[in-house]
């Protein structure tokens, strides 16, 4: 009881966000088994209904660099009144290090299953009482970024807006240079970035919704990963202290200026 109380003492002073842990069906089986998604929602204070985020990893799952970075996401969405879900795709299928990585064709396989999963995800807390249903944003990183992007060219506009974080821009359904979107997209890239390079990006001409790109002189891949600069599977991904608050504060702008009125 005494350790319950000081752990509820710690978070109210440090001002800290409520969550919790969220079970739902995923719509595609792994392996011919059926999915529980999971995911950890961050709620802002008051009774809501909150706007809300559905985060997205990269390739490499919740490795805990990239839990710590979606949770430093969730908690500044959070205080900006947004609901924020960090979604596993992987750990509820039993996927874990670097595995989707290492192959266009598993990379590929996740893209695809995750836009579903993030449906479902979409689905599951558009049912919730403190949720506005009719404001569900998405963010990706990396592999989910490719995800985001995908979204953002569904016939439907599902969400609100999309943010994609160092995506592979290749995941753009286009003719030549140009791009039907029916959601409104910011991209944001790292010019030192040696695995998925945005130039792509900054060459798409997008139409039917709002589309920027913001490419971050000198930042590799994974820009807001709390690591140091290192190699993983080859490429050069770290931290880039001015890109990761820059685009954080661009998204959020983004998502507020596209919150439908109530």
């Amino acid at each position: 009881m005494r350790m319950r109380l000081l752990a509820f003492l710690l978070c109210l002073f440090a001002g800290a966000a409520a969550a919790e842990t969220l079970r739902f069906p995923a719509s595609t089986p792994h392996d011919s088994a059926a999915v529980t998604l999971t995911g950890e929602l961050t709620l802002p204070e008051g009774p809501g209904p909150h706007p809300a985020v559905i985060l997205m990893h990269g390739c490499g799952g919740l490795q805990p660099a990239v839990a710590r970075s979606l949770a430093t996401h969730a908690k500044a969405l959070a205080e900006a009144g947004f609901a924020a879900l960090v979604l596993d795709s992987f750990g509820p299928r039993g996927i874990s290090g670097g595995w989707v990585c290492e192959t266009y064709d598993r990379l590929g396989a996740a893209r695809r299953y995750r836009m579903q999963d993030a449906q479902d995800a979409r689905a599951h807390l558009a049912g919730l009482p403190r949720i506005d249903g009719g404001n569900i944003f998405a963010m990706g990183q990396s592999n989910g970024g490719s995800v985001a992007i995908r979204l953002s060219q569904r016939e439907t506009r599902d969400f609100r807006a999309i943010a994609a974080y160092y995506p592979w821009c290749g995941a753009f359904n286009r003719l030549g240079a140009k791009a039907e979107l029916t959601t409104p997209l910011i991209v944001f890239g790292g010019a030192a970035d040696d695995w998925v390079p945005p130039d792509d990006c900054t060459t798409i001409r997008a139409e039917g919704a709002e589309y920027q790109v913001h490419v971050y002189p000198g930042a590799a891949h994974s820009f807001d990963l709390p690591i140091p600069e290192q190699r993983f599977q080859g490429h050069l991904v770290g931290n880039n202290a001015p890109a990761e608050a820059d685009s954080r504060a661009r998204m959020i702008a983004f998502f507020r200026r596209h919150l439908a009125p109530r």
